[in-house]
This record gives C-alpha cells, structure tokens and sequence, in this order.
C-alpha cells in the first residue's frame, strides 16, 4: 500500500529543514510543516551557486557523485548514499517494468557508464533489480552494438534516438538485417520520440521502422535521481508518486490544468543526501491524471515540448526550437541541422537554421511558414561543421538547438 502525500512530505521537509545549509535558511522559525504550494521555488540558478549547500550527510555517507549533462551551464555534482543508490535502482526497476520488461529479457545497455554520467548507472542497477541479462556496449560504436545483437541475441535496447538511427545506418551499410533481429523493445532516452499527441515523430518514426521494435519514451532528471518511462500504451511516463511529486506551473508559477503545458516542478521524497523541494526542472510539459488504458492509476507525463529558457519570439510568433525541430527532421534531404538563436531586440530573436543535405531551399521555406508560421534565414553548411555545433568539446549529450542570447 503507498504512503500518503502528506506522510511524504512531511518527512522531506524535516529531513531538509535539519540537515541542509540552504533548507536551513529557507525554513527557518518554521515549527510545523508548512503547506508545499507555499514553499518557494528553487530552479538550476540556485542550484548552482549553493550546490552543496543542499547537501544532508556526511560526505563519508556519500557512495555515487555524479554530475549533470552541464546543457544549461556549470555540471552540477549530485552525491547519493547507499539509501539513495538503492532508491535510483527501485525507481528504474519500476520504469522498466512498466514498458514490461521482465527477468527473462536480456538488454543491451549503449549508455555510457563513464563520465559521472548518472544514466548508465541507473539502468545498470534498474535491470539489476530486474533480474535481467545485461550486455553493456556504451554508445561509442555501432558496429560493437550490431556485433553484440548478433551473438548474443538481446530482447531490448536502451540508447538515445540519435544513437539507435547511427546504429539503422550502419546496419543497412553493412546488410545487417535490423528489422528482423532479436531487438523487440527500445527504450529511448535523452531525446524526444513523440509529439504533443502521442504520435511518433519522424525520429521515433524512423526508430521504430529500422529496428522493427515497440518504442518507449522516457524522462529523467538527474537532480531528481528519476525517470518516468512509458507502458505499452505509449500514453505518457508513468509517476512513481512514493519518490517524486510534479506540479506543472504557468509562468506567474500557479499551477494549469490536468492536460495543459506548464514548466514542470519537481519535490523528491526518500532521498538522503541531496533532495529538492519544488524544484524547478526548466521542461515544459503537460500531466495526466485519468487511468491508463494500461490499468495504472498514477499520473503520467507527457512529450517535453522544450525548456522554458528556450522559448523563441520571433516577430510576433512564440515557440520552441522542438517545432522547427519536428519540421526539420520530416523535411526530405534533411540529414543534419543546428538551430541558432540571437538576440535581435527585447520583442524578438533572430533565428538562423544550418542544414546538411540537399534540400529545395524554396519548399524548405515554404513548409517552415505553413508548420511553424515562421520562416527563419536558413543556410547549406557542410557535415564537419554541423557535427562541431551538435557536439563540442565536453558536451554529452547531442544538441540541435544553439542559444546565443
């Protein structure tokens, strides 16, 4: 049976309130436990310039640092104890689970274990808990994961989208017969697969086309140390509510309907060494609350539709670079682009898209205006210069949107 809301948070609150410099200081001449909507928000800002201020334990507790993928700024260090290490590893046998994954299945895991990365960490313990077979091949070579497929026959993949198509790509230069190999499931990280309606987008179109696998979405936070995976319903990630409470706020910070896109903030219960109250993760996305059709109950979180930070004007117009994205990425003879923002003025950007490829310059611009009511200056680059945009130097994860403002 699950423990209460209120049992939860108020044992969050005393656990913060005592042991964390920063909590200290917020709840300070509190007695009871306060109501968590009134509660200030904390965002990455914050975060940042008091990082082990919400520190809770002795660092001679701490067993995993990690850091986060550092996309917005400075990587944090985020420090967990063996309670914490045990909570992740419950968190994804829970996400696994839910896209059905069982001890009989055996994945091969092209996440990287190094780098403080906390992803490959959490899936190992995850499929751990699971009792499932694992083959660890990283992300740093197609032909190794095709190898692996080939000689030891894995039932799923977990990987970045980005990382699944390089994969389709090699398989289909070397006559690898993909669509036909043990691979039955992919979990997909890091990347969107599906739009605001549920439906695949052209990347998880593409995925689920090469592999001939069911494709599941996922969402993770490294400072919440948790996910939120999809079932087969493809309906949203599912919430494990005993570890994690979302609010989806507007931008005055009160909270918008069941179904509507707000930034989502994020409260942490059962962690002991570094959590977080009302954090604010900088995604924009929408909850649900109804039942599944899979029979959960618990609340799901829809596609992330973009970081709050990262919402353009543009004469007029707002929206996320996650619209030129979709539009880029069905747009035939688009095989790579980067899209760059400036600062044109307080009421608008300037936005420039870099393509790889060989397009109808004309058509391109045409379908930008008809989806995304925009048309942005758009130039032809080549390959090499497209790649040292999407990954420079100390980046780990794959970018297409570029913000210099």
């Amino acid at each position: 049976m699950s423990r209460p809301f209120a049992e939860l948070w108020s044992e969050t609150f005393r656990h913060a309130a005592e042991h964390s410099p920063f909590y200290r200081e917020v709840f300070r001449g509190m007695n009871s436990v306060p109501a968590l909507t009134n509660v200030p928000l904390v965002d990455k800002q914050t975060l940042s310039a008091r990082n082990l201020d919400f520190l809770c334990v002795p660092r001679e507790r701490i067993v995993e640092i990690v850091t986060t993928s550092g996309t917005t700024g400075q990587p944090l260090l985020w420090m967990l104890t063996e309670s914490d290490v045990k909570r992740l590893a419950e968190n994804e046998r829970l996400s696994f689970a839910c896209a059905g994954l069982a001890a009989n299945d055996t994945l091969l895991v092209a996440v990287a274990m190094d780098r403080c990365f906390m992803a490959g960490l959490a899936y190992w313990l995850g499929l751990r808990e699971l009792g499932c077979g694992i083959v660890r091949t990283g992300a740093a070579s197609p032909m190794l994961v095709l190898d692996m497929i080939e000689r030891v026959q894995p039932t799923a993949i977990v990987a970045v989208p980005s990382f699944l198509r390089l994969v389709a790509e090699k398989a289909q230069e070397t006559g690898f017969d993909l669509a036909n190999c043990s691979v039955k499931k992919a979990v997909c990280i890091g990347e969107p697969i599906r739009d605001g309606a549920w439906t695949l987008n052209a990347s998880g179109r593409a995925i689920e086309s090469a592999w001939g696998a069911k494709i599941y979405s996922t969402y993770g936070v490294t400072e919440l140390a948790n996910s939120l995976c999809e079932c087969d319903a493809g309906a949203g990630g599912h919430l494990h509510d005993e570890q994690l409470h979302l609010e989806i706020l507007d931008d005055d910070g009160k909270p918008v309907a069941a179904g509507e896109i707000g930034e989502v903030v994020a409260t942490t219960f059962g962690v002991e060494a570094m959590p977080v109250i009302r954090y604010r993760t900088g995604d924009c996305a929408a909850i649900f609350r109804e039942p599944c059709a899979c029979g959960r109950t618990t609340p799901r979180l829809g596609p992330i539709v973009g970081r709050k930070h990262q919402k353009l004007k543009f004469k007029g117009t707002s929206l996320f670079p996650s619209t030129l994205a979709a539009v880029l990425e069905e747009s035939e003879g688009v095989e790579s682009f980067v899209v760059i923002a400036r600062k044109e003025s307080e009421l608008s950007d300037s936005i420039e898209v870099l393509i790889h490829g060989s397009v109808s310059m004309l058509g391109l611009r045409e379908v930008m205006q008809a989806r995304a009511k925009i048309t942005p200056q758009i130039r032809l680059v080549s390959r090499a210069e497209i790649e040292a945009l999407q990954m420079p130097p100390q980046v780990r994860k794959r970018r297409t949107f570029v913000d210099l403002r």
